[in-house]
């Protein structure tokens, strides 16, 4: 008869205020993003970037 050997899976503890911390910049991308999306060509050329540039930024999702 074989046997299982089953081992334990040893996971990272996180703190709450890692988690907070990084929901809060995730937050923050999201909004700035939204913000760029909002831009005019204009006030995208202020800042050195066109439509194009600033469209593959502001479509990504707000993880990555």
């Amino acid at each position: 008869m074989q046997t299982l050997a089953i081992k334990t899976l040893a996971l990272p503890v996180i703190s709450l205020a890692a988690i907070a911390t990084w929901l809060a910049f995730m937050v923050e991308r999201s909004n700035t993003r939204a913000a760029l999306a909002k831009l005019d060509d204009a006030h995208l050329a202020d800042i050195g970037l066109n439509y194009k540039q600033a469209s593959k930024e502001f479509r990504k999702p707000f993880f990555v």
